[in-house]
């Protein structure tokens, strides 16, 4: 069942992650956290989106956006990374049911009904670059660089291929420098080994269809239907959590 049950969390997550550019840590901790704990899952959930990051960069098509869009995105961004990094090798099981519970709840509508919220969407990068310096903690925490500044870019109302941009490129250098702050804090063990081959086979395949579908097909529907899987989800986390 464990072993099952991780397999198909990842070939989930790196569909929606291919045709999205976001959302693998969160699509695939939703399945990972009934048989792994947080501290084995983590890295294998930074390592497995770095990798369909990197199919999907290679799949994508070139758009020239300015490199200023990214930088105060990237650079607080790296700065929260070492707290996220921290905060793992502290937090419990049960606490970080309740947290990714807590999270989803919030997080899904706000990403489903995308509300008009002028101050957000004049704001500049004072406010980008406190939204990335959170997405490199929760990054650190977990690989979930991405959840937060995706709904952020989304509300923000930024054209559908800046966002992409944006959210590629940024979870791209955040798990990058997250993979080796693993490796240098010698959280990633020989534990780990077996679940990463098993990564390898498992989510390149997805990713690559993800990657090429985004230019096919509308994402309207299916982001309706993953938020709402999610939203469940989440729902199910806390009430178990707090049982």
């Amino acid at each position: 069942m464990t072993w099952l049950l991780f397999i198909f969390g990842a070939v989930v997550a790196g569909f929606v992650q291919g045709l999205t550019g976001f959302a693998f840590a969160l699509i695939a901790m939703s399945f990972w956290v009934w048989v792994l704990p947080p501290q084995l899952a983590a890295p294998l959930v930074v390592f497995a989106s770095l990798w369909s990051h990197m199919i999907s960069l290679l799949n994508e098509q070139k758009h020239y956006f300015s490199k200023k869009l990214l930088l105060p995105y990237i650079i607080a961004g790296l700065a929260g990374v070492p707290l996220g990094t921290y905060l793992l090798e502290i937090i419990n099981p049960d606490t970080f049911k309740l947290v990714l519970g807590l999270f989803l709840v919030l997080w899904c509508p706000v990403m489903l009904f995308n509300p008009q919220i002028k101050a957000i969407q004049h704001s500049g990068k004072i406010a980008d670059s406190s939204v990335g310096f959170i997405g490199g903690i929760l990054g650190g925490l977990g690989g979930f660089c991405g959840s937060l500044p995706s709904a952020w870019v989304m509300l923000k109302h930024l054209p559908k291929q800046e966002q992409r941009y944006i959210l590629r490129h940024f979870n791209f250098a955040i798990q990058i420098f997250t993979l080796l702050s693993y490796l240098l804090q010698g959280t990633i063990h020989s534990i780990h080994l077996p679940y990463m081959g098993v990564l390898l086979l498992t989510v390149s395949i997805p990713a690559i269809l993800g990657a090429k579908l985004f230019y096919k097909i509308s994402e309207r529907q299916f982001k309706h239907t993953v938020f709402s899987l999610l939203f469940a989800s989440g729902c199910f986390l806390l009430l178990t959590s707090l049982i």
